[in-house]
Parts: structure tokens; C-alpha cells; sequence
């Protein structure tokens, strides 16, 4: 269970790192082409491709499916996107006092583990159903 947890985080971490570089490209195009609506669009863009990136996370490894609608899916990257930011705080803070390489890579690690429970935890709000076995329960939940 731990490992899904750490998988779940790190390939979100991954994930996440590569859609920032495209998305700031694309914020930096929308604010200049639109001012304030861009900045909107562009947030709105990042919330519902965080919702979507968790929502295929929850599917592969998981094996559940996740409500997977426009609006659920941006809801879901808002409600994420704010989680990840609550739980981040420590470490910013930690890292503001002891800051060094070994601590940054201590905090990554050991966020993966928090941002795969996070991200499974709060993608349970829009969760549909087990597409295969549950581990815990054993059975089939649709």
C-alpha cells in the first residue's frame, strides 16, 4: 500500500513538473492575448489538467474510476490543487529554515508518499467505483 502511495506521488511529481513547463508557455500566451481572461482561462486550464492527470493516476494504479466529467474533473484539480497547497506548507517551511540539497531531497521523498495519499484521498469524492478487486475487502465494487 505504502508503494502505490510513493508510486502515485512521484509519477504526479513527474507529471506534474513536465504540464508546468507547457502550461506556463501557454499562461504566458493567454495573459498577453487576453490580460486579466487569460489569467483566468489559464488557471482554469491548470486546475482541470491536474483533475484529469489524477483522475488517469486513480485509474492505472488504483484501478478505480473517478468521475471524469468537465466540471468534476476541474473541481477535482481545484480541490487538489488547494490540498497539495495546504500540506506543502511544512515543507516550505522547513525549508526556509534548513536550506540545502539534502533537505530538499529528504521533503521530496518523503512528499511523495503525502501527495499520493492526498491525491488518492481527495479524488474518493468523485469516485465511482472499483474496476477491479478491492485489496482491502476483497470483491468487486461498481
Amino acid at each position: 500500500m505504502l508503494a502505490k502511495y510513493f508510486l502515485h506521488g512521484i509519477l504526479f511529481s513527474i507529471i506534474y513538473t513536465g504540464l508546468m513547463i507547457v502550461w506556463a508557455a501557454v499562461l504566458v500566451a493567454l495573459i498577453l492575448l487576453g490580460a486579466w481572461i487569460g489569467l483566468i482561462i489559464g488557471l482554469a486550464l491548470l486546475f482541470f489538467v491536474v483533475g484529469a492527470t489524477n483522475v488517469i493516476l486513480m485509474h492505472y494504479l488504483w484501478g478505480v474510476t473517478v468521475e471524469s466529467d468537465l466540471l468534476s474533473t476541474f473541481l477535482h484539480g481545484l480541490t487538489l490543487s488547494l490540498a497539495f497547497f495546504v500540506v506543502s506548507i511544512p515543507s516550505i517551511i522547513v525549508n526556509i529554515l534548513v536550506p540545502s540539497l539534502t533537505t530538499m531531497i529528504a521533503i521530496f521523498i518523503v512528499y511523495c508518499f503525502v501527495d499520493g495519499y492526498v491525491a488518492k484521498s481527495v479524488s474518493s469524492i468523485w469516485q465511482e467505483g472499483y474496476v477491479g478487486t478491492d485489496e482491502e475487502g476483497g470483491g468487486k465494487i461498481v
